[in-house]
């Protein structure tokens, strides 16, 4: 039976890795060993969905070999396309069991029993958390109950750590460079694998009219990225401008996506635009899409507004970049034309 001294114990772990605001995966180290502790488990391991959907990726563990942990991939829609569907899932002999995708790896690991639980958070599965036990075991109804809101728990844990992980490696990632192509490169390919998306776009304001065009995406087919630009309405190109982050849940059925046919065919569920303000300025927009429909929290578009800013910074610090290089490009350009025409015409000296 769950007592209420473990919860609060695996309670008190996972918060102070909060706030400590540690990476995921270290999050999840504590997380696991403290789960294993608590509860006489076998082991507790961590997985979450690859960027497209199809594997899942070893993230943390406590209590697994090398070996274990490196049996192969692990196919989402094989081994616990029960619990990415939101449910629990009990396997009692996992040697025998067929849903089990390596039952010779459980078998050498000693594991018996399995309990997968979905790590779920607003309508959107990311992983699974799986429990072990060394004893042939069947988890009770509230040791169920109990696990779901662990898991739920971690979840929120996990996706708040991957938003301050991102801030982390887009602050780290433009500092390697002063290119703007390469910062813009670099920002969407740390947003994209961070969150696990199906993809992410930079748009900027066109200099000479306010028109946003697609300067470096990730994740997304060329099809698709050319025409973003025409893909929204009117009054949501106006509200990004206007400097106001712009959640559509449901680009199927939302009326502000104009061709919801073109974002069902490239997989995209929901998007989220952040404008990029400089100086008072909306200079662009920084665009995530998601698999599956995605409500994003206030607390998550604060902290993707945060984003938005050291993305706004990075581009202005390219483009001054930029701006010094072509005037000392232009000035070697002007001293070499003088020097060479300085050399075709010297000056006479007074006794020519």
């Amino acid at each position: 039976m769950v007592k209420c001294i473990q919860c609060s114990k695996v309670f008190h772990v996972i918060g102070d890795a909060l706030s400590e605001q540690v990476d995921t995966t270290v999050l999840l180290q504590r997380a696991a060993r403290s789960i294993v502790e608590q509860f006489d488990l076998k082991a507790c391991h961590f997985r979450l969905l690859s960027r497209d959907l199809r594997t899942l990726d070893d993230v943390a563990s406590f209590g697994l070999s090398e070996a274990f942990l490196e049996k192969g991939p692990v196919d989402a829609e094989r081994s616990v396309s029960e619990a990415l569907s939101g449910e629990a899932v009990m396997v009692l002999d996992c040697v025998s069991d067929p849903r089990v995708q390596y039952p010779e790896a459980f078998e050498a690991e000693g594991a018996a029993s399995m309990l997968t639980v979905p790590l779920e958070g607003r309508g959107q599965v990311i992983g699974v958390m799986r429990l072990f036990t060394a004893e042939r075991r069947e988890f009770s109804g509230v040791e169920v109950e109990f696990f779901k809101v662990v898991a739920l728990f971690c979840t929120s844990a996990i996706i708040d750590s991957m938003f301050h992980q991102i801030l982390t490696r887009v602050t780290q990632a433009i500092r390697t460079t002063l290119d703007l192509q390469e910062v813009l490169d670099s920002i969407v390919r740390v947003v994209c694998e961070d969150l696990r998306s199906r993809g992410c776009a930079i748009h900027l304001v066109d200099e000479t009219s306010p028109v946003l065009e697609v300067r470096a995406s990730y994740g997304l087919n060329k099809s698709f990225v050319d025409r973003l630009a025409e893909s929204f309405s009117e009054q949501v190109a106006a509200d990004v401008l206007d400097g106001n982050t712009v959640a559509i849940n449901d680009a199927g059925t939302d009326d502000r996506v104009l061709f919801p046919g073109l974002m069902s065919g490239e997989g995209v569920a929901s998007v989220l635009l952040i404008p990029l303000v400089s100086r008072g300025r909306v200079i662009g927009v920084l665009s995530i899409y998601t698999h599956k429909k995605y409500l994003f929290s206030d607390h998550e578009k604060q902290l993707m507004a945060a984003i938005g800013e050291q993305c706004s910074l990075a581009i202005d610090n390219a483009k001054m970049f930029d701006a010094l290089k072509q005037r000392y490009e232009n000035l070697v350009d002007e001293f070499q034309m003088w020097f060479e025409h300085s050399q075709s015409n010297p000056q006479r000296g007074p006794d020519a």
